[in-house]
């Protein structure tokens, strides 16, 4: 697929299970040379903390996992996302970049990310593709976040930004609607029904995306990786 670097973002609101599938990444990804980027709104890194103890002995020499903090990358850390991703690509040591966003980042931000110009480098769209965008949704407590009136604020105070006034609906709806993939995580806290009343809104937010359903964020990595459904 060409010499760019090729990247999958993983988005969710808090708790959903994205951190389990980056551990579920990299202990099934068969040989990958894989780097990271974690970006966790909290002063300390649980994520990047929960990856290094993870058994998967991150190789150091063949990669490399980048710990983005104080921000979400989807404001503050932007432009520091764009020279870190240019770097990983440049190094040409990786097969695949993982980018996993903090629980209220959005994705089309990010995306947007990809096609930034930065004086002195190159557009990130010419060393790096973006190839799936992955949303990750807690089925469990979905119904109750959807119709919720709560702020992100309210939920998340300190970290979030003075001037952030989305709803924890909107945010879900944001993810949901600028995905590829979304997987259905959890389903085994929830009866059938419930399953298919969650699937359903899903579809009906984006008919365009795959859906897969996953207990402990397990999917198939030919699900999230390399599948070139970015456009």
């Amino acid at each position: 697929p060409g010499s760019r670097l090729p990247v999958t973002l993983l988005s969710g609101f808090l708790g959903s299970g994205k951190t389990t599938l980056l551990q579920h990444i990299l202990h099934n990804r068969q040989g990958l040379k894989v780097a990271l980027i974690v970006n966790d709104m909290n002063e300390v890194n649980i994520d990047a903390q929960l990856v290094k103890n993870s058994d998967v002995a991150l190789n150091r020499v063949e990669e490399k996992m980048v710990e983005m903090q104080n921000g979400c990358i989807c404001c503050t850390l932007r432009e520091d996302l764009l020279l870190e991703v240019h770097k990983l690509a440049e190094e040409k040591r990786f097969d695949y970049l993982v980018i996993e966003s903090t629980g209220i980042a959005e994705p089309l931000p990010v995306a947007e990310t990809f096609t930034f110009e930065v004086p002195g480098y190159d557009r990130l769209f010419d060393v790096a593709r973006l190839d799936t965008l992955v949303t990750v949704v807690d089925v469990r407590n979905f119904p109750a976040d959807i119709r919720s009136g709560d702020d992100v604020r309210d939920r998340h105070g300190p970290e979030v930004d003075a001037e952030d006034n989305r709803t924890i609906a909107n945010l879900l709806v944001d993810q949901i609607e600028f995905a590829n993939v979304v997987i259905l995580n959890k389903i085994d806290l929830v009866s059938a029904e419930d399953l298919a009343q969650v699937e359903a809104v899903v579809h009906k937010l984006n008919p365009e995306a795959r859906i897969f359903r996953s207990r402990f964020s397990e999917v198939p990595l030919d699900a999230i990786l390399n599948t070139g459904l970015f456009d």
